[in-house]
């Protein structure tokens, strides 16, 4: 293992598994504003920010509303976020050995702290879409992740789930290990670690 790592997280479909509570939020917000977009188109932008969502399904004039609707559902709903396979055990490995970490999601603050707090889960740094003006692929969140950390780093590793999170880890320098409990992505050509279950991250760095 090399000294002097850091790992940081994506959130979404990596540490927890939300899908459920997203297709239950997104549906929400299709019905209340008559949008006619199906779960299926939203669930492609998956990994953006919710603003580039809106925009790549052409909806930029609901967006406070959708924003509004959308995340005040998933408040309201939390207890339906279960945890991914291997999630206490990987955390309980990363703080036995020292290992700093970190969560970049493209979720806002006001969904991600409720989250970690009913997951007991306490990074060093938290990025949440609220941080930045231009979330994941670009390094914005990077550069602001790098500017609060402490001491020499030899390599930081980002773990997730989505071809955007893989060009943010390309974009930023990172390490990509990619957590999937299926087969590989297909539309992923270049080498990357890929594990199925969170504490096998032991086993890649």
């Amino acid at each position: 293992m090399t000294d002097n790592i850091h790992i940081s997280f994506d959130l979404d479909g990596t540490l927890i598994n939300s899908i459920p509570l997203m297709k239950l939020s997104w549906e929400n917000v299709n019905s209340r504003l008559n949008l006619g977009i199906g779960w299926e188109m939203y669930r492609k932008n998956i990994g953006l920010p919710f603003s580039q969502i809106c925009k790549n399904l052409s909806i930029e004039k609901f967006e406070f509303e959708a924003y509004d609707l959308y995340f005040k559902f998933n408040q309201d709903n939390a207890d339906k976020i279960r945890p991914i396979d291997g999630l206490k055990d990987c955390i309980d490995w990363v703080s036995l050995n020292n290992i700093d970490w970190s969560i970049i999601t493209s979720k806002p603050k006001i969904t991600t702290i409720p989250i970690l707090e009913l997951f007991d889960l306490n990074p060093k740094v938290i990025i949440t879409s609220d941080d930045v003006k231009n979330g994941k692929p670009y390094i914005e969140s990077s550069k602001l992740l790098t500017s609060q950390l402490s001491g020499k780093i030899n390599k930081i590793y980002y773990v997730g789930d989505t071809t955007i999170d893989h060009l943010f880890a390309i974009n930023s320098g990172f390490e990509f290990i990619e957590f999937n409990q299926l087969p590989g992505n297909k539309h992923i050509l270049n080498n990357r670690a890929v594990i199925s279950n969170l504490v096998d991250i032991k086993n890649v760095l």
